[in-house]
């Protein structure tokens, strides 16, 4: 078997302003100016031969707006921070919101506030946040090991691939620009990460955008990663990719083969005001939504 191709860190990886100056020369940043443009928008009638996927995230305990204003679809994805503190009480809400969601097939990766999806290393300011020892606890008394186990009616994606109805999804939660993010590896390291990546991948889902598409500056630095970026156009390929975590550029762009999804409900200031972007997916021939197939899979190593 051949070894899978993997990709070395972009020299300039710490300087993504640069790289972009750069880029912007020949890649394509085209921003959809209207959703309603967007070709698989959700006044079209859901189709049998497609699957039908409503995506959010950053949705900070907004519970509420999440049923509200969820469409009709086949799969959910939520693309991480489900909630700002991370305590039990969150974590309890949020899977009685998916409860009340009508959708079978919730797709979820943890974001970077999502501390209570990984409590290595975490700050003692961020222990006593998230109530780590009360998770724990509550945990233990229903004989759990991971908060993931508790939301039983969600498909968690974290490293790793689910096949419904033979369309891939892979998610994967690292961002390299927060060093207390849930998740965090630097920009130096990050590409480790992003080669666990397989092809093939029809929707791929992360907490941080990549260069360019859907990210923003923010305090003299762009939250867009330099490498995912170069894993998503140069290796990758997904006709999808949805994530969220620069709040402020919510919207569709597209570079001629993928369309970079930014899902963000909630503003930088926690304003809900974004609705759920809808899009479809092409099943293939053999597929079926009445009994799909549904297969996990894992990332190369």
């Amino acid at each position: 078997m051949a070894k899978p191709i993997q990709l070395t860190s972009h020299p300039m990886a710490n300087y993504p302003l640069k790289v972009l100056s750069q880029l912007k020369k020949t890649h394509k940043f085209d921003k959809l100016p209207n959703l309603k443009n967007f070709p698989s928008a959700n006044r079209i009638a859901i189709s049998n031969n497609k699957l039908r996927i409503a995506c959010t995230s950053d949705i900070f305990d907004n519970t509420t707006k999440l049923v509200d204003s969820c469409p009709q679809a086949d799969i959910l994805i939520i693309a991480g921070n489900i909630s700002r503190y991370s305590k039990w009480i969150d974590i309890v809400k949020f899977r009685k919101c998916l409860d009340d969601l009508p959708i079978k097939y919730k797709i979820l990766l943890p974001g970077s506030s999502d501390i209570c999806f990984n409590f290595e290393n975490l700050t003692n300011e961020q222990t006593k946040q998230c109530e780590r020892d009360n998770i724990k606890k509550e945990l233990q008394l229903l004989g759990l090991k991971h908060v993931s186990q508790y939301l039983n009616n969600v498909i968690y994606l974290q490293d790793m691939g689910v096949e419904i109805a033979g369309v891939k999804f892979y998610g994967s939660p690292w961002v390299s620009t927060n060093k207390t993010a849930a998740f965090y590896c630097s920009r130096n390291n990050i590409m480790n990460k992003w080669n666990h990546i397989p092809r093939g991948i029809d929707v791929l889902i992360t907490c941080q955008p990549p260069l360019g598409h859907g990210d923003a500056d923010y305090i003299e630095e762009h939250l867009g990663d330099v490498d995912l970026l170069g894993t998503v156009a140069c290796r990758i390929g997904p006709t999808f990719h949805v994530f969220g975590y620069s709040r402020e550029e919510f919207g569709i762009s597209f570079n001629g083969y993928t369309y970079f999804i930014n899902a963000s409900m909630c503003t930088r200031s926690y304003n809900p005001s974004n609705d759920l972007i809808v899009f479809d997916v092409p099943m293939p021939d053999n597929a079926s939504k009445i009994s799909p197939n549904i297969n996990y899979f894992t990332g190369l190593m």
